[in-house]
C-alpha cells in the first residue's frame, strides 16, 4: 500500500508546484535594426520586458518573454517562414519591423488570418494602408495626422503662401490631405521636387527669387538637414523665413553651423521627456550607442525604439485588464492550420479602444499631448510643435477637438478633429 501511495504523493506535490508557479506570456518581435549602429530597438524591448517583470504588481504572476527575430532583408518569403516559426509558440502579438514594408505586409496578412495583433511602428505607406488588416495597429502617426498638424501650423503663423519641397514622389500622396486643403482655399502652395542629383540649391534659389517665406520640407532627417544647411549658405535663414520639417526625428539633428536666432525652424517630436523613465531610457540607449558606434555621435533615441517600448507595455497592460473579466490564454497556432486565436479579436478591440489609458497606467515614452507648443532648439521630447533655437519652450495655445472620438487615434501627431482611424 505504501508503495502505491508514495508515487501518488509525489505526483500531487509535482502538480501543486506546477500550478502554483507563474506561467509565461510571450510576445514576438521581428526587427530590421542592424546590430552595429542600431536604432536601439532590441535594447528598448528588453528594457520594457525587464521593467515589467520587476514591478511589484507582477510578482507571482505570469512572466513576460519577448522572442526577437532578426530580419536580414525585406523579403516576404523569409518573413513568412519566420512567422511560421513564431505561431506555434503561442504569442500575444507581433511587433515590427520598422522599415521593411514588404515584410510588414506579410506579417499583417498572416496575423490577420490567425487573429493575432500586429503592432507596427513604421511610417504609413499610402497604398498599403488602404488594405490594412483589422488586427494591425500602427503606433506611428499617420500621414493624415501630419498633414493636419502642418495645416494647423500654417494657420497659426497666418501663412497664405508656402512651398513644399519633396525628396520623393510619394510625398504628394503622403500629404494629400494638406494639398487638398489648398485646392479649396485662396492660399497658395507650390510644390518642388528634388531631382536625381539630390542637390537642393536650384530649388532653394527659385524659392528665394519667388520671395516665399514659408518652406515645408518632406524628406528624411539627413536630407532635411542638408537642405537647411544649403539654405543657410544661400542666406535663407533670416527672420523672413519659416521652415517646417515633417520628419519626426529631425529635432534630434545637430547643427555645426550656427543659425540666425530669429528664423523659425519647426519640427515635430513624439517623445515625452517629462516621463519619469525617459532620462534613464535615453542614457541606456546612449551608452549602448557609444559602445557599438563610437565614430558617430549619439543624437537621441530613435522614435521606433520608443514606440516599441510603449508597444510592449501596451500589450501587457491590455492583457492584464482583460484578465479581470476573462482569462486570456495564448494558443499555439500553425501556418498549415485554419485555427485562429479566439482571444485575438478581444485583445485587439481593447488595444484600439483604450491605448491611451493603458499607457498612462504603465509607462509611455512616446505620448500624446493635448496642446500645441513651440520649443526652442532643445531635446524636450514631447508631442509638441518645436522651434529649434536655444533651449526653452512656450505654450502657444491649448488644443481641443469639437467632437472627441470614442476610439483613441493611437499616438496621433496632433489631436486635430480626428475621426477614428480604426
Amino acid at each position: 500500500m505504501l508503495r502505491v501511495l508514495a508515487p501518488l504523493v509525489l505526483l500531487l506535490l509535482l502538480l501543486m508546484k506546477t500550478t502554483g508557479s507563474p506561467h509565461t506570456i510571450r510576445i514576438a518581435a521581428i526587427l530590421d535594426d542592424p546590430m552595429g549602429c542600431s536604432r536601439g530597438e532590441r535594447l528598448s524591448i528588453t528594457l520594457a520586458k525587464d521593467r515589467i517583470n520587476r514591478t511589484p504588481e507582477r510578482q507571482g504572476k505570469s512572466k513576460l518573454e519577448v522572442d526577437i527575430f532578426e530580419l536580414l532583408r525585406d523579403s516576404e518569403y523569409e518573413t513568412a517562414e519566420t512567422m511560421c516559426q513564431i505561431l506555434p509558440k503561442g504569442v500575444l502579438g507581433v511587433l515590427g519591423p520598422s522599415f521593411s514594408p514588404s515584410s510588414s505586409s506579410i506579417i499583417s496578412n498572416i496575423c490577420g488570418e490567425k487573429e493575432v495583433p500586429h503592432i507596427k511602428v513604421s511610417p504609413e505607406e499610402y497604398l498599403r494602408f488602404q488594405f490594412q488588416r483589422f488586427t494591425t495597429l500602427n503606433l506611428h502617426p499617420s500621414n493624415t495626422d501630419i498633414s493636419a498638424a502642418i495645416a494647423a501650423l500654417l494657420n497659426f503663423f497666418n501663412s497664405t503662401t508656402a512651398c513644399l519641397i519633396c525628396a520623393k514622389a510619394e510625398c504628394l500622396l503622403n500629404l494629400e490631405k494638406l494639398l487638398r486643403q489648398f485646392l479649396i482655399s485662396k492660399d497658395c502652395l507650390s510644390v518642388r521636387m528634388l531631382d536625381d542629383s539630390w542637390d537642393p540649391t536650384p530649388l532653394l534659389k527659385e524659392i528665394r527669387d519667388d520671395k516665399t517665406g514659408t518652406i515645408i520640407i518632406h524628406a528624411n532627417a539627413s536630407m532635411s538637414h542638408t537642405i537647411l544647411m544649403k539654405a543657410a549658405e544661400l542666406g535663407m535663414v533670416s527672420a523672413y523665413y519659416t521652415y517646417i520639417f515633417t520628419n519626426l526625428e529631425f529635432s534630434l539633428q545637430r547643427f555645426d553651423t550656427p543659425l540666425d536666432d530669429r528664423v523659425n525652424i519647426l519640427s515635430f517630436s513624439m517623445f515625452n521627456q517629462s516621463h519619469s523613465y525617459y532620462q534613464e531610457f535615453s542614457q541606456i540607449l546612449q551608452q549602448s550607442w557609444e559602445e557599438n558606434c563610437d565614430h558617430s555621435p549619439f543624437t537621441g533615441p530613435a522614435l521606433s525604439a520608443a514606440l516599441l517600448f510603449d508597444a510592449v507595455y501596451g500589450i501587457v497592460s491590455a492583457v492584464q485588464e482583460l484578465n479581470r473579466s476573462q482569462e486570456i490564454g495564448v494558443k499555439p497556432l500553425s501556418c498549415g492550420s485554419a485555427q485562429i486565436w479566439q482571444h485575438g479579436t478581444s485583445l485587439m478591440n481593447y488595444l484600439r479602444m483604450s491605448w491611451k489609458v493603458l499607457l498612462d497606467m504603465w509607462s509611455s515614452i512616446a505620448k500624446v499631448k493635448d496642446q500645441i507648443m513651440i520649443s526652442k532648439f532643445s531635446n524636450t521630447q514631447r508631442q509638441d510643435f518645436k522651434r529649434l533655437d536655444t533651449g526653452t519652450s512656450l505654450v502657444v495655445s491649448p488644443w481641443t477637438r469639437d467632437t472627441p472620438s470614442r476610439m483613441f487615434p493611437t499616438v496621433s501627431l496632433i489631436k486635430h478633429l480626428l475621426s477614428p482611424r480604426f
